[in-house]
């Protein structure tokens, strides 16, 4: 059958308007990757990773569907019949761009006040939303950020994150304030009032409290925590929690960022600016640190890299069991980030030339200099693992914590087996003989 002209043309132009949106989205999320992890053309070698970071950050904008709808409605766009995904990612780029001119004194409100100005919200409008603003802000600075998931209660309800919400904490006591509250202090006092910040403050007079500054791999991996400390590891999706770890708790878990080809993205961009760089900036420390710069963003992201080939990759029998009982755990909706794979579970990392580069690997790390902003996590985990004693033979032998120990220990069990051995047979020889003796 011959479709007529006019049908062919409806055809053409629907097929065209699905190309034009196709497109359209496409800038839209490379824009939005621009703001959160900087541009740069290596940044193409961990597509499938940061696709992962993209598709997840999908979930949590559309876990806020309900809460934002009517907001979305009443906010003018330059295309009015897109998606509620399409809006929501438009309204979270802006507020990504805004965070990259805070100050220290940039309070949430502002930033309200900002998206209010940008999509021509009147007044009235403005007051109806505002509350509703406001958890949008926050949740999209840890979308955009990664450090944390924000929960969505009730608008006049307070900031909270999932993990503050799971532990009940002190921090989710900040639920009973009302949200307008926190939305005019500083945003670096609210996410540092949260834990959610990890800023490297120098260290103060007894603040290590007699915990291990020196990080071996021999000591600190995962083969060892896992078989003498009976340490379970939580892979999360939220970066501010990478390397905590409750010792006290009857679970002994460790969690893990799932995600780490995120944070290779920022290290491998062409821009020192970074949008977590900001909120690193926006921070006042109470110890008296100095205003860190943009680029301490970066820093700690090596950090987190180099803690997996620490805690993994380093160490052949960890190693091993990254891909015997964590690769399929580490996923996140069926897929895992192939970054993660290499840095957990491959010698060479050959697959990531640019960012193996970017870690300066050894023997043993010291914790102020090479992990400033993970080392009380990591020091924490370093006085665990060393307090801990083989509770039987196998666990002896397999113990590599102190090799030359364990080398000696070797050494007079195969020695002496030796000598049992050799002298169990002089004694059936001995016995042969007098049997052959006897006999004849």
């Amino acid at each position: 059958m011959t479709l007529s002209p006019r049908i062919r043309e409806k055809q053409r132009q629907r097929h065209e308007i699905k190309a034009n949106t196709a497109q359209a989205q496409t800038r839209a999320t490379e824009v939005y990757l621009d703001t959160c992890c900087g541009h740069g053309e290596k940044r193409h070698a961990l597509g499938e990773g940061i696709q992962l970071f993209v598709n997840l950050t999908r979930v949590r904008m559309l876990a806020y569907e309900s809460a934002t709808a009517d907001l979305m409605d009443d906010l003018s766009f330059s295309q009015p019949r897109s998606t509620y995904l399409d809006r929501q990612l438009e309204v979270t780029t802006h507020i990504a761009n805004s965070i990259k001119s805070i100050t220290v004194q940039t309070t949430i409100d502002d930033i309200v006040d900002q998206v209010c100005r940008e999509y021509q919200v009147d007044m009235s409008t403005g007051k109806r939303h505002e509350n509703v603003i406001r958890h949008l802000v926050f949740a999209a600075v840890g979308w955009s950020t990664m450090l944390y998931t924000a929960t969505y209660k009730a608008e006049d309800a307070d900031f909270t994150t999932t993990e503050t919400t799971i532990e009940g904490s002190s921090t989710v006591s900040s639920a009973k304030q009302h949200v307008a509250h926190s939305s005019k202090r500083p945003i670096g006092a609210v996410l540092r009032n949260l834990g959610l910040i990890p800023i490297a403050c120098p260290p103060r007079p007894g603040s290590s409290q007699g915990l291990p500054s020196l990080l071996a791999v021999t000591h600190l991996n995962f083969f060892s925590l896992a078989r003498l400390g009976d340490v379970k590891i939580t892979w999360t999706d939220d970066l501010a929690k990478h390397c905590d770890f409750d010792r006290y708790g009857r679970k002994k878990e460790l969690k893990l960022f799932r995600l780490p080809s995120f944070c290779a993205s920022i290290c491998l961009s062409e821009s020192n600016e970074t949008l977590l760089g900001r909120l690193f900036k926006s921070h006042t420390c109470q110890h008296n640190c100095q205003s860190a710069p943009e680029t301490v963003a970066k820093a700690y992201m090596l950090e987190v890299l180099l803690s997996y080939r620490l805690l993994f990759g380093q160490h052949h029998r960890s190693r091993r069991l990254f891909r015997d009982q964590e690769h399929d755990k580490a996923k996140w909706n069926g897929t895992i980030d192939p970054l993660l794979d290499a840095l957990c579970g491959a010698k060479d990392m050959s697959d990531f030339n640019s960012t193996k580069e970017l870690l300066c690997e050894r023997g043993v790390y010291n914790a102020y200099t090479n992990f400033p902003h993970l080392r009380a996590r990591l020091m924490e985990l370093e006085d665990y693992s060393a307090s801990q004693r083989p509770r039987n033979l196998i666990e002896v032998w397999n113990d590599e914590r102190d090799p030359e120990r364990l080398l000696t220990f070797k050494a007079v069990l195969i020695v002496g087996g030796m000598s049992i051995f050799l002298s169990l047979v002089q004694v059936l020889i001995g016995i042969a003989q007098v049997a052959v003796a006897v006999w004849y």
